[in-house]
């Protein structure tokens, strides 16, 4: 797994980079450590192809270190939106984590409306999540089966053509950030025409 980077960022690690080689090269001149020299070139080299890719690794070196969605914030939203699912949804049981539920890519299912919700947080509104990202988690949604996608991010036109692409219209892509959006989410729930659902 790999995070953006935003523009900003990107120029701030090219130039760091571009000064990691530099004093590598320095001292590897004035034969001030191998190591050292070698250590600076090398993590200068990488600094610089992830500013000009602008992806970052998630896990970099031995221990693994966090470049993308805060897991906090992240759960605090999981777990929001959870209850504004049950919210909107009074007349059915509450959605259950789906067989491929994970903490960064949570999934739930709605029995009796035979309803698969895709939820996709990003930490940054502004970010375009890759279509490809979330096209194997629509795939995994059965014949019959409807979907839901929520997340927090600006742009989903994307994601509204990925989902009804390979689900067709009983599909919907929603924006939530709060309480506010319920109404939204409610209306895109049941505007999915799913077996038994409750009417609009």
């Amino acid at each position: 797994m790999a995070a953006d980077l935003r523009p900003g960022i990107r120029v701030a690690f090219g130039l760091g980079g571009l000064g990691l080689v530099a004093a590598g090269l320095l001292l590897a001149f004035r034969e001030a450590g191998d190591l050292t020299s070698l250590g600076a070139l090398l993590v200068g080299v990488l600094v610089v192809v992830a500013a000009a890719t602008g992806r970052l690794p998630r896990e970099v070196g031995l221990q693994r270190v966090t470049f993308g969605a805060d897991d906090h914030d992240a759960e605090a939203y999981r777990e929001a939106l959870y209850e504004a699912v049950r919210q909107t949804l009074p007349g059915v049981d509450p959605p259950s984590r789906d067989t491929d539920w994970h903490p960064r890519r949570p999934t739930y299912w709605v029995d009796e409306l035979q309803l698969r919700v895709v939820v996709r947080w990003a930490s940054d509104r502004s970010v375009h999540f890759d279509v490809s990202t979330v096209e194997s988690d629509i795939a995994r949604a059965g014949p019959g089966v409807a979907v839901l996608l929520v997340t927090n991010v600006d742009e989903i036109d994307d994601l509204q053509a990925a989902v009804r692409s390979h689900v067709g219209e009983r599909a919907a892509v929603v924006r939530w950030r709060s309480t506010d959006d319920n109404a939204t989410l409610q209306s895109a729930a049941r505007g999915l025409n799913t077996p038994n659902g409750p009417s609009p």
